[in-house]
């Protein structure tokens, strides 16, 4: 038996299930993770659920599952069997109050309360006699969340999987086009501020870097942290970020980034991401002379900025070409070992002079993990100098559960 519920119930009240925010719980020095404020939430709405379990005859079942929103819900669950039966929750989400309604109903409401956070399941165990029901319920997550890190925010949307075709049978580094299966993750709407990689790290990473002499970076905390380096990111900037959260922040996988730059489920056909106009949704070579602040053109229909132009995004996969995945494929994450990683969505130097350019979604190209790299593409030579290929380079960050 499978359930949906929609609407939550109107009893909700009698049972006084706090909220689930945890911005009043910490120290405001603390990292904190929480819903923002939604002003076109209409809040809960009045219709009831009744569900109905029974212990008696051909009609019992063993279990069931329910399926609610992120909002808080209620519902009345109605029990046909002898008295002396008991109910019991196995997460404090899950409130649950006695009920005797006329004619001897039994039966008691549950309350579930605002899930503030990742999609959570939790199981409410009805026992009568020698039988037993176990009602497994399945709460999504909230739609958007927020970190904040001394004063800091990055907001996240949740990106609802699906299955996509990856790749571009007409690029030779992305062949060939395959039918991919992506679970869910919550992605940050914008790439990671220069404000946010201080706050978690400590510092920036321009100093020692000749690339970014005179750009005055430490006056720029909004636009993005460019200049480091997959190894940086992941050695530095990742596990600092996780300690003070104690959540599991990462990279994006690149069947992530492609799937989300495209739209995720509304799977928008774009070039670019959110537009067939470049200008529309990517700073670049025609609109500007450098990065700029994160989130000032047009987002995707999922609300993500800047995945195209702007900087380019760092993935977690290492790099190979063509693609070597079978269709049907869920959750993929590149081959196991490598010489260079992936990046993705181009950068305010491109443009497009020939065929799409960086900037098309679709587009991929590899540096190596710690950026430097010889100057004359490895030619061999002795002499051949080493450059640092992650000026224009940078990062957003992912949640996934």
């Amino acid at each position: 038996m499978k359930i949906r519920l929609l609407l939550p119930f109107l009893l909700l009240g009698l049972i006084g299930i706090a909220s689930c925010s945890k911005s009043s719980e910490k120290p405001k020095d603390k990292p904190v993770v929480e819903v923002p404020d939604d002003p076109d939430d209409p809040g809960p709405t009045d219709p009831s659920q009744t569900l109905i379990i029974r212990f008696g005859g051909d009609s019992y079942q063993n279990s069931s599952t329910l399926e609610l929103g992120y909002r808080k819900d209620a519902i009345l669950l109605i029990l046909e069997t002898e008295p002396g039966w008991t109910a019991t929750a196995s997460a404090d989400w899950i409130k649950l109050a006695s009920y005797e309604g006329e004619a001897g109903k039994m039966g008691l409401i549950a309350g579930f309360a605002k899930n503030d956070f990742i999609p959570r399941s939790g199981t409410i165990t009805f026992k009568s006699g020698n039988k037993t029901h176990i009602m497994t319920i399945d709460q999504s997550g909230a739609p958007q969340l927020r970190l904040t890190i001394d004063g800091i925010q990055a907001d996240f949307v949740l990106v609802e999987g699906g299955n996509f075709l990856m790749g571009d049978s007409d690029l030779p580094e992305s062949r060939y086009r395959t039918s991919v299966n992506v679970s869910s993750f919550y992605m940050a709407t914008t790439e990671t501020t220069n404000a946010l990689w201080e706050a978690v790290t400590g510092s920036l990473p321009y100093d020692d870097l000749e690339d970014f002499e005179g750009h005055m970076e430490y006056d720029r905390p909004n636009h993005p942290v460019s200049g480091v380096s997959w190894t940086l990111v992941n050695e530095i900037f990742f596990p600092e970020l996780r300690r003070q959260t104690e959540i599991n922040f990462r990279l994006p996988t690149e069947a992530e980034w492609e799937y989300a730059a495209g739209g995720g489920k509304y799977k928008e056909g774009f070039i670019y991401s959110g537009s067939n106009t470049l200008n529309d949704v990517a700073w670049n070579y025609r609109n500007c002379d450098d990065k700029q602040e994160v989130g000032q053109l047009m987002p995707n229909a999922l609300g993500l900025y800047d995945m195209s132009g702007n900087v380019s995004e760092w993935c977690s996969d290492w790099y190979i070409a063509p693609y070597q995945m079978e269709d049907g494929v869920s959750d993929p994450t590149g081959p196991a070992t490598g010489t260079h990683k992936i990046t993705r969505g181009g950068d305010f130097s491109e443009q497009e002079l020939f065929g799409l350019g960086t900037c098309y979604i679709r587009y991929r190209y590899p540096i190596v993990p710690g950026c430097y790299d010889g100057c004359w593409g490895n030619s061999g030579h002795p002499d051949e100098p080493e450059c640092f290929r992650c000026d224009k380079t940078g990062f957003r960050i992912v949640l996934a559960f």
